[in-house]
């Protein structure tokens, strides 16, 4: 017999165990407006790094989760762009950009790349590394039930 000590870290695992989107719920839009509503940001994003982009973004979704085991499907986006000029000043921007979005935002160093990483109220993810090499955008829009 299981110990009521132990449900609790059983329960905790099962969470951590559920694949593709956060546990957030779809967002009361159509598929066609959160994926465009997650483009653009990428956009914006872009935008505000400037420079010259290869748009790689893939027309295909991808297969995700969503709460109560319900199947989903998200769309992803990768974008390739040129060194900034400042990878502080690029990161700085790009991060208060997403703070202002109302995003949960995370920055941290990985050798000599910055990334910035942020999701959204919808469980859309954005992720930005910066060097002075070159910069990648890439992302997830929220997790949209199949029909």
């Amino acid at each position: 017999m299981l110990r009521p000590s132990f449900l609790g870290p059983v329960a905790a695992m099962l969470l951590l165990g559920l694949s593709g989107c956060a546990l957030e719920g779809p967002s009361g839009v159509s598929d066609t407006e959160a994926r465009d509503r997650f483009i653009a940001v990428i956009d914006e994003t872009q935008r505000t790094i400037g420079g010259d982009w290869q748009v790689d973004d893939d027309p295909t979704s991808r297969e995700c989760t969503i709460p109560l085991w319900v199947p989903g499907h998200r769309y992803p986006a990768l974008r390739i762009g040129e060194a900034p000029a400042s990878v502080e000043r690029t990161a700085d921007a790009v991060e208060q950009a997403w703070r202002d979005d109302g995003m949960s935002v995370e920055r941290q160093l990985v050798g000599d790349v910055v990334e910035v990483s942020a999701t959204s109220e919808f469980g859309e993810l954005f992720i930005l590394r910066v060097s002075e090499g070159a910069a990648t955008l890439q992302g997830e829009s929220e997790c949209r039930p199949t029909a």
